[in-house]
Order: structure tokens, then sequence, then C-alpha cells
């Protein structure tokens, strides 16, 4: 495997769903892939830079009071956890409201959706990871709204009308499940360290 393809790959990915998701999507409904090559060749390679950004910012912010690895290895192991769990979930979340909107519910498709989406998520976790004092910079993660809702006409076969209610109700679904995980593994490692 050509590491550099990959990388250039990965990132074409995450600049295209930012700066057109219109046109992405429309490559990603064309692509062929299981759930287990989304998560090897884009998931899991943007959650170890989440992960290493984490323990970057974890030991930049421990320089003055002494270094302690197992807070590094805390700090890393949340950010993985707790955007993998949530994604995990989403997915779940959307593919079960899939049916209720009229649609026929897929797994891959709707896995699709979530982990794409969560894009603008993840980039956020990477710069709160080594620089945790940009929180204005959190508002991007709304960014994920955008990308969702341009995604459901294409990945998902919904009825027109109830396309709408349907990103807006699956945006915020994933929202609060990002935020009430975050909240407890940060609450769970927070007590640990």
């Amino acid at each position: 495997m050509n590491l550099s393809l990959f990388i250039k790959n990965l990132f074409s990915r995450c600049i295209g769903i930012i700066g057109s998701p219109k046109t992405e999507w429309i490559k990603i409904k064309e692509e062929e892939g299981s759930f287990f090559q989304l998560v090897v060749n884009f998931l899991f390679p943007l959650l170890i830079l989440t992960a290493v950004a984490s323990m970057i910012g974890s030991y930049f912010h421990m320089a003055g009071i002494g270094f302690a690895r197992d807070i590094v290895i805390v700090s890393g192991l949340s950010s993985i956890l707790s955007i993998s769990v949530s994604i995990l979930i989403s997915i779940l979340a959307i593919n079960s409201m899939i049916r209720t909107f009229g649609g026929t519910p897929n797994l891959n498709q709707a896995a699709k959706l979530v982990v794409y989406s969560f894009v603008p998520g993840i980039l956020v976790a990477i710069i709160f990871g080594m620089i945790p004092w940009f929180y204005i910079l959190g508002l991007f993660f709304l960014y994920s709204y955008y990308i969702f809702f341009h995604g459901t006409p294409v990945m998902l076969n919904i009825p027109t009308e109830r396309q709408s209610n349907f990103s807006t109700l699956s945006s915020t679904t994933i929202l609060i499940i990002y935020l009430m995980i975050s909240f407890i593994f940060s609450s769970f490692f927070g007590a640990i360290q």
C-alpha cells in the first residue's frame, strides 16, 4: 500500500466533504465499500490523529508542572473513545430513524453519512487536543449540520418532503449523542487523572 497516496486520499476526502459537500456526497454514493473499509481507511487514521493531538496538547499542558505519562495516555484514549462511541451510537440511531421517515434502513449508507458528517467534529477535536483554549472553533462542529443536510438526499432513500425534518432531527440527535458521550468519558477519565 502506497502511504503517500493513502494520506493524499484521506486529506482530499476531508477537504472535499468540507469544501464542496454536494459534489463529494455524489462521489461517496458511487463508491463501493463496506463499513469495515470505511473505518479502517478513513475513520481510524483520523482517530489516531485525534489521539496524538490530544497527547501532544496534554504533554505541553504539563510542561511546567512535571510529566506524567499516564495522563498523556489517558488523554489520547479519552479522545478516541468519545468520538468512536459517539459515531457508533449515532450510526445505529440514524439507521433506526430512517424507517420512521419512510425510508429503507441501510446500515452501510447510514455509516457513511454519519462518519463523513463527523469530519468537522473530528477536526475540532484535533485542534482542541493541541490548543485547548480555542473554544470558539468548537462552533465549527455545527458545520456537520450542513454536511449532513446535503448528504441525506444523496445517501438515503427518504421521501423528499421528509428529508428536511429527517436531517434536522438526525443532526440534533448526533450532536446530543456526541455531547453526552463526551461528558461521560471526560468525567470518567477526569476522575482517573
